[in-house]
């Protein structure tokens, strides 16, 4: 099709797939940088809200639903969740691409895990369950070999879901060596995390292969422990401020109203409010980590000198300006 032919089709939109060529390798950002990942999530997300906010719940209940129906499969049921739920969390990293350019909300990108780079998220999906079962056994051999086979017993039981029925003599063996694998366990937890963080934008975006991209991840996430650090004290801080001004209404609602109707009413207000930010924040942490992405990996930038901010906001596009 020529470029100067004033009879060809209209162009058809660009996916998100156009861009992995524009991934580059992880960088060390500032620590500032913690906070402008939230501050571009919410860029993306505020003149959208309402469907975000249904965009997870339609995600969590499609996830819940393969949960449930994979329990009637033994054993290998248990894994079905884990190895679909990358071609669905897909969809919102696509849903923000779109947005950061500026494009309008279409629900069914949601969906678009199903259609671009399938086979490689199923086997980011393989990744993770491989990096998990690694992790639990790791866990379970180092408790073993340094707190004796009663602690790893409470171990593997926590983590296989199982009922914890703690020993007769525990108090004998010490609370201080059950509070050391914890934090041992902890300690494990990080790096696993890390390797997690960034491991899905990079396949879906970067088209790095699912295993590599364990590795990337961990390297990107260690070189910017700093901003990482003050980007995750900052929904931390949110949530406080949240839960201060849910008991504040709780108090007030009860001093003033006692235990009537209205006072109920108002109590079923307080949580149909709460249910729809914790989906709105949830929203708002998975689109984070998409604009955390952008800038760790120089998405889109000819330099490393950019601040990564979106040349045009999502919201001022939508508004016309």
């Amino acid at each position: 099709m020529e470029p100067n032919n004033p009879y060809q089709g209209p162009r058809a939109p660009v996916v998100a797939q156009d861009d992995i060529a524009e991934v580059g390798r992880a960088r060390a950002r500032p620590l500032g940088h913690g906070w402008l990942w939230w501050k571009q999530a919410w860029r993306i997300t505020v003149s959208n809200w309402g469907q975000w906010s249904l965009a997870v719940l339609v995600l969590m209940a499609v996830l819940m639903g393969i949960s449930l129906s994979s329990l009637l499969v033994p054993l290998l049921g248990n894994l079905v969740p884990a190895l679909l739920s990358p071609v669905f969390a897909a969809g919102v990293f696509d849903l923000a691409h779109r947005r950061w350019r500026g494009e309008a909300f279409e629900f069914g990108n949601l969906f678009a895990g199903f259609s671009h780079s399938t086979g490689q998220l199923f086997l980011t999906g393989v990744a993770q369950v491989a990096a998990q079962i690694t992790f639990f056994v790791l866990i379970a051999v180092l408790v073993l070999l340094m707190f004796g086979s009663e602690i790893a017993d409470l171990v593997s039981a926590g983590a296989l879901g199982e009922d914890i029925v703690a020993p007769p003599d525990l108090a004998n063996t010490g609370m201080m060596r059950v509070a050391l694998a914890g934090l041992i366990i902890l300690a494990l937890m990080l790096p696993y995390a890390a390797a997690l963080w960034f491991q899905l934008p990079l396949v879906y975006l970067g088209k790095r292969k699912p295993f590599a991209a364990l590795w990337e991840s961990l390297v990107a996430v260690a070189i910017n422990w700093l901003p990482m650090l003050w980007y995750g004290v900052i929904p931390l801080l949110l949530v406080l401020v949240l839960c201060v001004v849910a008991a504040l209404y709780v108090g007030f609602v009860s001093l003033v109203l006692g235990q009537g109707v209205l006072a109920a009413i108002l109590y079923g207000v307080l949580v149909l409010a709460g249910i729809v930010a914790m989906l709105f924040l949830m929203a708002l942490c998975m689109v984070s980590i998409y604009t955390s992405f952008r800038d760790v990996f120089a998405m889109d930038e000819p330099s490393a000198e950019s601040t990564a901010a979106p040349a045009r906001e999502p919201d001022q596009l939508s508004s016309g300006s």
